[in-house]
């Protein structure tokens, strides 16, 4: 089945089912978990790199605004161009929280997965999906859109080429783009 394995990242529907989903003012605490999971489809942060975010991490250059930070995990330095990973989307998200230190602090990640069990289902998106599958959603997509895997190893902050390589399985939807291409 070409679909098995899917559920590790959102698709392009996907992530548009989530970033036009409609969450009445009751659910808040819903927002910001969607807002933080899809700040992390656009930036592929990591939860636990996303909760030790800081205002000091986000440095304003002339032109750009960078996200500029150690991982947890392996301890890279990486930064992170926001105005242009994904069209500037994550910097669209901090806008909507005037205080930065509040954005970064979301619930534990079994709290935020199961919140986020509840906003799939209230966006009809069946896939099941957690808080890292923003991180596998990144790679993908940007994968999918071209990037070379080192630009992607290095946004993700891999010390090694062959954990990103596990993001350059060739996608159905890879094979139709790249054929589209071809002249025959």
């Amino acid at each position: 089945n070409i679909q098995e394995g899917r559920s590790l990242f959102c698709g392009d529907y996907e992530l548009f089912r989530l970033e036009h989903i409609n969450l009445s003012r009751k659910k808040n605490t819903l927002r910001h978990t969607l807002d933080a999971f899809l700040f992390c489809c656009y930036t592929g942060l990591r939860y636990s790199d996303f909760i030790s975010m800081k205002k000091q991490n986000l440095i304003q250059t002339d032109k750009e605004l960078w996200l500029v930070f150690k991982s947890q995990k392996t301890g890279t330095v990486t930064q992170l161009p926001l105005g242009y990973l994904f069209q500037g989307k994550a910097i669209r998200i901090l806008y909507h929280y005037p205080d930065i230190e509040e954005f970064f602090h979301i619930k534990p990640n079994a709290s935020v997965n199961k919140e986020l069990i509840r906003i799939g289902k209230l966006a009809g998106i069946t896939k099941h999906f957690s808080f890292h599958t923003a991180r596998h959603t990144n790679a993908t997509l940007l994968i999918y859109k071209g990037v070379q895997l080192s630009t992607v190893q290095k946004l993700l902050g891999h010390r090694n080429i062959k954990t990103t390589q596990v993001y350059g399985e060739v996608l159905p939807q890879t094979i139709i783009k790249e054929l589209k291409k071809c002249k025959f």
